[in-house]
């Protein structure tokens, strides 16, 4: 059955790849819109970033920007992973800053996109909540729309920002802390499984010149993994793919639900994913922690070879 969904962002390598994927698969995935926020480069660049890929996917989808900042400290991006530009490789023509935006408001788009819909929406979310976190506090009648929310964000183990906190949540603990306490079914993507969902440097090798799509994804992908070799990974941590894959094949991973909060306090635990002790309320969140790294991998590879045939 094909999923209704809204795609919050901020490409990003990862995200990028994530947003291949999505389309390589239009007969389960229907993309009723995107919006960007500020997280792995400024707002301006990861919006262009958007574009450019829309842009090479021939697509047709309405996006808008959304919030710049975090809800409440300055943001703090990850040019260092991503690029100056928030996409370190590939470049695009000129034509690609025509891709037009449908808002300028992302928060109110991604309201009047989900208070219209006829059937109830998954939101994927791969970047700082504050678009989300916003959505929920300025529209809270959107919540009987919403079916699920399905995060790259967290971690119950350690962090890559801190020992304690993942990049999306140490952005903005204030949002995450929101949508994660909110009572909304949420699917939880955190480091937990996304260290493990990605390519080997092998894995990158074999796409280029393949096709337009796995060009593309080589040339993302190959600065990116020097960029994570710093963190000592063996491959190429696509996190916000894990998003995608989920949605496309669930039996991929395995979690376990739990309540949980995000510490927002300014010390050392800022962006943690605390574990709720408490009785109250429902264990809404399911938390991925174990992942098919082989199957995950190949859906990828599937998925990037049926672009390659579209866009040929």
């Amino acid at each position: 059955m094909k999923q209704n969904i809204v795609f919050d962002c901020d490409p990003g390598s990862d995200d990028s790849i994530a947003i291949l994927e999505t389309f390589a698969h239009p007969e389960a995935l229907q993309v009723l819109g995107m919006t960007t926020v500020g997280g792995n480069g400024i707002l301006a660049n990861v919006t262009k970033n958007l574009q450019h890929l829309l842009w090479f996917l021939k697509q047709e989808i309405p996006i808008a920007p959304g919030q710049a900042t975090p809800i409440i400290k300055n943001l703090q991006n990850a040019t260092d992973i991503h690029g100056e530009n928030g996409l370190a490789g590939p470049t695009f023509p000129a034509e690609a800053d025509k891709y037009p935006l449908a808002s300028n408001n992302g928060v109110t788009f991604l309201h009047q996109i989900i208070s219209q819909s006829s059937t109830p929406i998954t939101i994927v979310a791969t970047a700082p909540l504050t678009n989300i976190a916003l959505l929920l506090k300025v529209f809270p009648e959107d919540r009987e729309n919403i079916q699920q929310i399905v995060i790259m964000g967290g971690s119950l183990s350690k962090g890559n920002v801190t020992p304690q906190a993942e990049f999306n949540f140490f952005v903005d603990p204030d949002a995450a802390d929101i949508v994660l306490t909110s009572g909304l079914p949420i699917v939880l993507c955190g480091l937990d499984v996304t260290n493990n969902t990605g390519l080997s440097s092998e894995q990158i090798k074999t796409l280029e010149h393949r096709g337009p799509a796995s060009q593309l994804a080589y040339e993302i992908l190959t600065p990116y993994f020097q960029a994570e070799k710093g963190e000592g990974l063996k491959r190429a941590a696509i996190h916000d793919l894990a998003t995608i894959t989920y949605l496309l094949d669930p039996s991929i991973y395995q979690g376990e639900h739990y309540q949980l909060h995000v510490n927002s306090s300014w010390g050392e635990l800022r962006g943690q994913v605390e574990i709720n002790s408490t009785t109250e309320g429902s264990a809404n969140v399911l938390v991925l922690k174990k992942v098919d790294i082989e199957r995950a991998s190949q859906l990828l590879l599937d998925s990037l070879a049926l672009l390659d045939q579209k866009l040929s």
